[in-house]
């Protein structure tokens, strides 16, 4: 082994000098207050398939990483952050790093590979480290779904476990504080759904005494900064003011040629500019749901933002009171959207329908043949519109959550075979969960 990456691991990892330093290094890693994760747990213990942990910059991916290692003993725990140019060097062979795990750091049974994407080639790193069969635990964090997905999914197909870890859902806030009264754990639960509107939840953001400064800081160094400089954005204003227009945008159609237009910019950057974005967590542009009918409009996506504290910070829109703000749909669509995006399971797909009759759902959650319809009704009592009505009639989805004010209440109806269920915009992730889970005879 090189002496210099000899002494920079060392360095790294100073555990391997004095084992008391691990805990200790630990704490530092775990904020106070810590939110534990509502992460499937299951394979994370087959030390046959690494783990990639991917989501958008100060998300809590790495936080995840620590809480899991904090119970392994100091000598078998080697961290690597791949920001650094010596540790990528060093990670070009994978065969040269398990010789030399081998010969200086033989206890060595636990790998954590932070900020993988910095990796020449991330994906092959893994596999060569993995099909070693040497029995190590391979954790990996990343950024960019680009880098953590698209490239490794091919060299990592069957060796890989994959975990998105995004800001905190409502129900995470509420696992760690809610009160047993039932009433109290409502009132908190509406609470933090209307901070969560204006602030996001960012666990960095969610505790600190400023948020808005927190969130305007984030979204200049860890989106366009690192979208610029690693990315090589060459219109970096225009980019700026692409965030800015999506925010702005929120719950509406993609329009390529209006917003290149606008930008003075050609489509083709625009729609390169809109794929970074999603690769970097920062939007999801969602697609409409055909299911064969001529008379939907289909060629459009919707665009969302992952964090709405972003999309605020993004329009420097602050106001505390989301009942009280003109774009208070948006801000509940939006924060809808997140709260789905976070609780789904991998294998259910997020839409919008439009008819050409002007007929729309907010969201339709598809898995297969199976259909959960959400509509969402800001700073209202929900009600059964038209428009739900007229998607009803056509797909009699399994379930339809109406998402409306805070004065409204639960009720169920039935609308054909289709299971109506009325909340507050607070229960809207945990109706989906239960329609999710329970599938509608």
């Amino acid at each position: 082994m090189d002496t210099v990456i000899r002494e920079r691991l060392l360095a790294l990892n100073p555990w391997f000098r004095d084992p008391e330093r691990f805990a200790v290094e630990v704490r530092r890693r775990l904020p106070d207050p810590f939110v534990p994760r509502r992460v499937d747990r299951t394979g994370l213990d087959d030390r046959r398939r690494a783990k990639l942990i991917v989501g958008p910059r100060q998300a809590g991916k790495s936080t995840f990483v620590w809480s899991l290692l904090a119970d392994r003993p100091p000598e078998t725990v080697l961290f690597l952050n791949c920001e650094e140019e010596r540790v990528r060097a060093w990670a070009r062979s994978p065969g040269g790093m398990m010789d030399d795990l081998d010969r200086e750091f033989p206890q060595v049974r636990t790998l954590f590979l932070e900020e993988a994407q910095h990796l020449e080639e991330a994906g092959l790193v893994v596999k060569g480290l993995i099909d070693a069969s040497r029995g190590l635990d391979v954790l990996v964090t990343g950024s960019s779904s680009y880098h953590l997905a698209a490239r490794t999914r091919e060299s990592l197909a069957g060796r890989a476990v994959r975990r998105r870890i995004l800001p905190l859902s409502l129900g995470e806030v509420l696992d760690r504080r809610a009160p047993a009264v039932p009433a109290a754990r409502a009132q908190l639960a509406r609470e933090v759904a209307a901070r969560q509107m204006v602030y996001g939840g960012y666990p960095g953001v969610w505790s600190h005494p400023e948020p808005a400064a927190e969130l305007s800081e984030l979204l200049e160094a860890f989106v366009l900064r690192d979208a610029s400089d690693r990315f090589r954005i060459q219109r970096p204003e225009a980019f700026r003011r692409l965030i800015q227009l999506a925010a702005g945008q929120v719950g509406q159609r993609v329009n390529l040629s209006e917003w290149a237009s606008l930008l003075g910019i050609a489509p083709s950057t625009v729609r390169e500019y809109l794929e970074l974005l999603e690769e970097t967590w920062v939007v999801r542009l969602i697609p409409a749901f055909a299911g064969g009918r001529r008379a939907e409009i289909t060629h459009a996506a919707r665009v969302h933002m992952v964090d709405m504290g972003l999309r605020n910070a993004a329009l420097g829109a602050f106001q505390a009171d989301p009942s009280r703000r003109p774009d208070r749909g948006a801000l509940a669509e939006g924060w809808v959207f997140g709260e789905l995006l976070k609780s789904l399971p991998v294998d259910w797909g997020i839409h919008y329908w439009r008819a050409k009759g002007g007929a729309e759902m907010d969201f339709v959650l598809a898995r297969g043949e199976r259909l959960v319809a959400v509509e969402v009704k800001a700073g209202r009592r929900a009600s059964l519109s038209r428009s739900a009505r007229s998607f009803v009639d056509a797909y009699a989805p399994e379930a339809l959550i109406l998402a409306g004010g805070a004065d409204g209440h639960p009720a169920e109806e039935r609308l054909g075979s289709t299971r109506v269920v009325r909340a507050e915009l607070h229960e809207v992730a945990e109706r989906v969960a239960e329609a999710v889970r329970n599938p509608d005879p």
